[in-house]
């Protein structure tokens, strides 16, 4: 709305102009003569004694305009100098987006939304552009401007685990927090259903997404045993053709019009819609599926489910629930991957400086610390589950992080644990196949968590 209205101003700003030179070609006066008698109306200074309609119109427009466009400028200047104050003290974020989405922020923290011009002096900068690709793209533009300012960047459609490492920038997956929100909701870890069905329909990151923080999420039992259904992704099997998930549990690709998909959804017990479907469809699944519980993304209200009439039915995704500081920097589960990291490296001689490790590792941490959620529940249901049935689970969660960053089983040729090049770990194996020192090492994370 504001670029519209630019664009109209700047149109009734030249208005008089042509109006004038127009005026003044009509009564007799040369074409320079002209451009130059129609500009000096702007400031109300006329230097030809000339008149018609349309130099009379031009005479009453132009210092109108000139005024209009005066006062913008120093409205805008003004704004500037304001909002560099405001800077000055607090927190404060600079958000470039097209697409009207504001972020819930703490009270305390000043937001501006300058479209795509730069705000140096907010202490974030958060880039959310239409496209990864443009997104990025405006960050190497500008990252000269944006200097040593903390620089966030969502993602949508670019693998994470495949993204070049950037030491000045944090990337946030927004597919990814939508999905994590939503498990957090769920919370099959708080359920005593050791099988359980659930079904991923739809294609796209989002989907993708569902099932990969599904799997680094749902952990609470080394007799589970969850059936992921997918309904027309085949993308994730193509890059994790093999995943193992080291435990009961499975992954099953269907295409939507196989013979038993309907029968699928009939003894489902979650299912999770990630793309638009029709209303004829959404029905059908919430009719066949009427002994589950079905979530459908809908980012925004007024959508089709809200018009079926089904108990079982509820939306996912909403804007102000996803686009959060919280969900966006993150700073809270940071710091306490932050002290988790701090605890491992002073226990094992390893990296203690948080701005030091790459960015795989950073992650690997954040989704630890974010899994230990998950244990202190389990620990709050069953005091009496017993440590080693813990590190096990945190194995588990150590493991499927690797893998699906593209990690796999390996033993490097200097006999060391790992090789980051060539992302094999000799540690990624059953549970019960790791040495005494690694299983102390699981322990030793989740007696912390205990104490807590």
């Amino acid at each position: 709305m504001k670029e519209k209205l630019k664009k109209l101003l700047s149109v009734l700003f030249v208005f008089p102009f042509v109006i004038g030179s127009i005026g003044y070609l009509i009564s007799g006066e040369k074409l320079t003569n002209s451009l130059y008698a129609s500009f000096a109306l702007y400031f109300t200074n006329p230097i030809s004694d000339e008149y018609n309609i349309w130099i009379d119109i031009a005479r009453w427009m132009a210092p109108f305009a000139a005024a209009t466009a005066i006062l913008s400028i120093f409205e805008n200047v003004w704004r500037n100098i304001i909002w560099w104050f405001k800077c000055l003290s607090g927190d404060s974020a600079a958000v470039y987006n097209e697409s009207g989405i504001h972020i819930v922020f703490d009270k305390k923290t000043k937001a501006v939304y300058p479209g795509k011009k730069i705000k140096k002096a907010a202490k974030s900068q958060i880039i959310m552009l239409d496209s990864d690709v443009e997104s990025l793209k405006f960050y190497e533009d500008y990252k000269a401007v944006m200097g040593r300012k903390f620089v966030y960047i969502g993602l949508r459609e670019i693998d994470y685990g495949l993204i070049k490492e950037n030491s000045k920038v944090r990337f946030f997956d927004i597919n990814g927090a939508i999905s994590r929100l939503l498990w957090k909701q769920i919370q099959l870890w708080n359920t005593k259903k050791e099988n359980v069905s659930v079904i991923i329909w739809g294609e796209g990151c989002l989907s993708e997404n569902m099932l990969c923080y599904g799997l680094l999420l749902n952990i609470y039992s080394n007799k589970q045993n969850i059936s992921y259904h997918l309904i027309g992704n085949t993308s994730f099997s193509i890059k994790h053709p093999a995943i193992p998930l080291m435990n009961g549990d499975k992954i099953i690709t269907h295409v939507e019009e196989d013979a038993d998909t309907w029968n699928i959804v009939r003894e489902s017990d979650v299912i999770i819609i990630t793309e638009d479907v029709s209303a004829a469809k959404l029905q059908a699944i919430a009719v066949n599926g009427k002994n589950a519980k079905i979530y459908y993304y809908s980012h925004m209200s007024g959508d089709v489910g809200e018009l079926i009439c089904t108990r079982n039915l509820a939306a996912f995704g909403r804007d102000e629930e996803i686009f959060t500081d919280e969900n966006i920097r993150q700073e809270k589960l940071i710091e306490e991957a932050k002290q988790l990291n701090s605890e491992y490296a002073q226990k094992y001689n390893g990296e203690a400086e948080w701005d030091k490790l790459t960015g795989f590792l950073k992650w690997s941490n954040i989704s630890s610390a974010d899994f230990k959620h998950v244990l202190i529940d389990i620990l709050k249901n069953n005091p009496e589950v017993g440590i080693d049935e813990l590190a096990e689970l945190e194995h588990i969660r150590w493991c499927r992080f690797h893998f699906l960053n593209y990690w796999t089983y390996g033993i490097p040729d200097n006999g060391s644990n790992k090789d980051t090049k060539k992302k094999i770990h000799k540690c990624l194996c059953p549970y019960s196949e790791l040495s005494s020192v690694d299983k102390d090492k699981n322990r030793a994370t989740v007696e912390e968590i205990r104490k807590q």
